[in-house]
């Protein structure tokens, strides 16, 4: 099995509970890395590129606890790096690991042909299949968006990658870990997922508070839908390439 690492708050004990007793139950070990405090972050407004920030989101500016969230699966990849393991698997502190994901992880180790491998998202992405990681899962391709940095696996060419293309903060983190049509990455997905949402996940602990009017000007609304309709239609262009051609 690959390392593991588990992006966990020190206050969020109950959540470590609930993770630790999945991964345990099924045999695997795994290293905490401690998450990063958004607001603690000494002038994390610096990190973020404001103009593109303000062109791919609905805010013009993250909320400290996703800049937290984002730097922490930064972290996370760069304690991977220090390790000789050529691959690794990323969890949030908010899933819970099924018995199927341990042949899925094997099957995943056994070939090189992904870069990031995504082992939950919430929408299905329209998945077109790469091959047959275990008699009941795939390797996937997805064509449309995928979201959520809950789960997924990645080599040394991704984090290296990564730890890169993903400063400054341009977006949050789930879109950001997706871009191969810039990154050049083999992103992929498993179906079924082998990994789901644990019922902690059901309240957020990074601090969201609510914005109020949802509402845009006209002139940002038009950039925003402009923003999100050229990300898509590259995302289908490099996935039928993905899934087709190569």
């Amino acid at each position: 099995m690959p390392p593991i690492f588990v992006i966990n708050l020190d206050r969020d004990v109950e959540r470590m509970t609930s993770l630790a007793g999945s991964l345990k139950s099924l045999g695997l070990e795994y290293v905490r890395v401690p998450a990063v405090l958004g607001k603690e972050v000494p002038g994390w407004e610096n990190l973020v590129d404001a103009s593109l920030y303000g062109d791919r989101n609905r805010n013009v500016m993250p909320r400290p606890g996703e800049v937290g969230c984002y730097l922490s699966h930064l972290k996370a990849m760069e304690e991977f790096l220090r390790t000789d393991a050529p691959w690794c698997v990323i969890l949030e502190d908010d899933v819970e690991v099924l018995p199927a994901c341990l042949p899925v992880l094997a099957a995943l180790g056994a070939k090189d042909d992904w870069d990031l491998a995504k082992l939950f998202c919430f929408h299905s992405g329209m998945p077109v299949r790469k091959r047959a990681l275990t008699p009941t899962h795939q390797l996937v391709v997805h064509l449309t968006r995928t979201t959520s940095s809950a789960a997924y696996a990645v080599n040394r060419r991704a984090a290296e990658t990564m730890l890169k293309s993903m400063r400054p903060i341009t977006e949050q983190v789930d879109h950001a870990l997706d871009r191969p049509w810039e990154t050049g990455l083999r992103v992929r997905g498993v179906r079924p997922l082998p990994i789901i949402l644990a019922p902690v996940s059901a309240t957020t602990t990074i601090g969201y508070t609510d914005r109020g009017d949802r509402s845009l000007p006209f002139r940002r609304a038009l950039r925003l839908f402009l923003s999100r309709a050229g990300k898509e239609i590259r995302r289908f262009a490099n996935g039928l390439a993905e899934g087709f051609v190569r």
